[in-house]
């Protein structure tokens, strides 16, 4: 065994725990190469860092290997993790796309980098973006298209949305791959009939923006026509989320909330307001994130420091929580791919028929050249850029651009934002500083669980 096998440097170990069903004292581990946590004796840790696995039982070393706690001998366990991303990547058969059917937004949000005109697609670059996705799946096999509608704001071109997704679903139909379909927008005209208009389209999870509770959140977001946004937005999700077809479509909203200095103080009191509305009982989830710098904008020169965030971000998990939300999986999953920059196909498409590999691009001045561009819908099959800024990444992680080879966390991040990356920043999800804390706030939230399912009085 000794020979074999060897502990993988992909674990995270929380401090020393005590839990009344585990008298002897006890870690939570996190095995990243498989996402999985698992609470292990203090001295069966202490073992696995001497190399004592002779002395392990052979249920416990068997759950270890499965957990790939314990991996086979390797000469380079990044190379090895990377090339197994790589693999795995090469081998989806789901398409991910972007499209962003208009440059204009109603809103002035003080972090975003985006350059806002009235922009619409138009017919005939619509019809051949429609063509090129076709094309794709026919040619490549996938058996899924996931699309997600982004913007501006997408829902100022309700219409090429309804147009497009005419076209996509009987083409996806009929060749027999499944359709999903996902927007972010900023709420504002968020009604039911535009949710029940675009679930008819296959829209089905949202993502919607709210920064605090109101002037708060109005400083944040303000209207470009002047005025706060939060009211009607608020006032929209409240009505949506109301909808019997909401529940009945099984449709999903997040709430992201981005967090700098500004409103880091008023996050605890926007959840309890939205708990108040009913908002927890209908299923939305919270995320939270940090305000980054978008296009060199310097966004973030008014965020917490990285530390303080991520500390702050396990009370906000625990308030919400306790406040019935759920949040996105305290735990990092395991995951091949960043994000979409690295994977086959994978495109954004703005109003104007560019394509680029990252949804971020599109409408901001800094990412205009040449270089952060795939092409033209128009002149794709002749004139294409597959070296992109951001599309090499998985071999350009291998210069020294970031410290991931080294990280522990690799295989749960996949290099977090390599934009950020690649403009000289730390891409690292906040994650990175609270693991272990996070741990034990998933050992808390699974221990809760299982109690409320005993004695559903224990919830409180």
């Amino acid at each position: 065994m000794r020979d074999e096998y060897i502990l993988s440097r992909y674990l995270i170990a929380s401090e020393i725990v005590s839990p009344g069903d585990h008298p002897d004292p006890s870690r939570l581990l996190f095995a990243s190469r498989t996402g999985k946590s698992l609470l292990i004796k203090e001295r069966i840790y202490r073992q696995l860092l001497a190399g004592e696995f002779d002395r392990i039982d052979a249920q416990t070393l068997q759950q270890l290997r499965t957990d790939e706690v314990l991996v086979p001998r390797c000469d380079d366990e990044f190379l090895d993790m990377l090339e197994r991303n790589r693999r795995e990547v090469a081998a989806t058969d789901t398409l991910n796309l972007t499209l962003q059917p208009t440059a204009n937004c109603q809103l002035g949000c003080v972090y975003c980098g985006q350059h806002h005109v009235k922009q619409n697609l138009d017919e005939d670059i619509g019809a051949l973006i429609v063509d090129h996705i076709a094309d794709t799946l026919r040619r490549k096999g996938y058996r899924q298209l996931a699309l997600n509608w982004y913007g501006g704001e997408p829902i100022l071109a309700l219409k090429q949305i309804e147009d497009i997704s005419a076209r996509l679903l009987p083409l996806c139909e009929q060749a027999g791959v499944r359709y999903f379909a996902s927007m972010v927008t900023n709420g504002l005209s968020f009604k039911p009939d535009v949710y029940l208009r675009l679930h008819r389209c296959h829209v089905n999870s949202f993502q919607i923006t709210l920064d605090g509770i109101g002037q708060t959140h109005d400083l944040m977001r303000p209207l470009k026509a002047g005025g706060g946004s939060f009211d009607i937005i608020l006032q929209n999700l409240v009505d949506v989320t109301g909808l019997p077809a909401f529940d009945a479509n099984r449709s999903g909203i997040t709430i992201r909330i981005n967090i700098n200095s500004r409103n880091h103080d008023k996050v605890t009191t926007l959840v309890d307001l939205l708990a108040a509305k009913g908002l927890a009982r209908r299923g939305v989830m919270l995320d939270f994130r940090p305000v980054v710098d978008w296009g060199g904008n310097r966004a973030d020169r008014d965020s917490l420091a990285a530390a303080d965030f991520a500390a702050q971000e396990i009370d906000w998990l625990q308030h919400a929580i306790r406040s019935g939300f759920e949040c996105h999986p305290v735990l990092p999953a395991r995951t091949a791919a960043p994000c979409m920059v690295v994977m086959p196909d994978a495109e954004v498409y703005d109003a104007y028929g560019n394509v680029y590999p990252c949804y971020e691009f599109p409408y901001t001045p800094k990412y205009d050249a040449p270089k952060y561009k795939i092409g033209h819908i128009r002149d794709l099959s002749r004139v294409r850029n597959d070296k992109a800024v951001t599309r090499e990444w998985y071999a350009d992680i291998l210069t020294g651009i970031s410290p991931c080879p080294r990280c522990p966390l690799f295989p749960v991040c996949g290099g977090g934002c390599s934009k950020h990356w690649y403009n000289g920043e730390t891409g690292c999800p906040s994650f990175k500083l609270n693991l272990p804390e996070r741990l034990v706030l998933d050992y808390w939230m699974r221990r809760r669980k299982r109690a409320a399912q005993l004695d559903p009085t224990t919830m409180s």
